[in-house]
């Protein structure tokens, strides 16, 4: 499987979502594709413990496949890794991948949203691992960056609402760690000690000790 193709297909089929950005749900420009790519660069950091056990390569398409369905640029993108479950599909079957593969691959594509499923017996490390790699995305110090480009968009912006905003969301949902595998178990505890060290320090910073 030639990924570089699988990229490229994946980010011609996101460029109307890219180029608006999402901007209804974040008021920034946030690019799906450049997530895609870090999301893809995490599972495979992840799977370096599991080489010898798991499907690499379907998790590899399913990495670059999974938030295809934002393509679609639907109001409601609630139901976007179905989407992509159908339009990976699709892709698969035009380049004669074997069905039962492609069923493998679509069906982690269709439920790396269901996060509450992660410590669950009954799905395959796979789909654990693009799930925390999914999760691990837009956390400790690229969720600060993300939280105060979202709130240097709106009104009345100063380093304290940008605190507060980081506050509210970086900060609190780092709190709980929601990793299964030790590495992301681990690789989220520095996450989380560094959002924390930061809020702390610029909380310092702007109102003193």
């Amino acid at each position: 499987m030639n990924n570089e193709e699988l990229f490229a297909y994946v980010k011609d089929a996101l460029a109307a979502y890219d180029s608006h950005g999402g901007r209804a749900r974040t008021g920034i420009r946030y690019s799906r594709y450049d997530h895609t790519v870090r999301v893809y660069n995490w599972a495979m950091i992840l799977a370096e413990d599991y080489k010898d056990t798991i499907d690499i390569e379907a998790l590899q398409i399913a990495a670059i496949f999974h938030d295809i369905g934002y393509g679609l640029n639907k109001d409601d993108m609630d139901h976007h890794a179905a989407d992509g479950a159908v339009l990976c599909r699709e892709y698969l079957e035009s380049i004669g991948y074997p069905e039962d593969r492609a069923d493998f691959v679509c069906g982690l594509i269709a439920r790396h949203s269901d996060k509450e499923c992660i410590h669950s017996d009954e799905i395959p490390l796979e789909l654990v691992l693009l799930m925390e790699a999914d999760l691990l995305e837009n956390t400790g110090a690229h969720g600060i960056i993300m939280d105060a480009w979202i709130r240097a968009t709106r009104e009345d912006v100063s380093f304290e609402t940008i605190l507060e905003h980081i506050k509210k969301f970086t900060l609190k949902q780092m709190q709980d760690n929601p990793m299964r595998t030790k590495k992301a178990y681990e690789i989220w505890e520095e996450k989380k000690e560094l959002t924390n060290r930061f809020v702390e320090s610029l909380t310092v910073d702007l109102y003193g000790r």
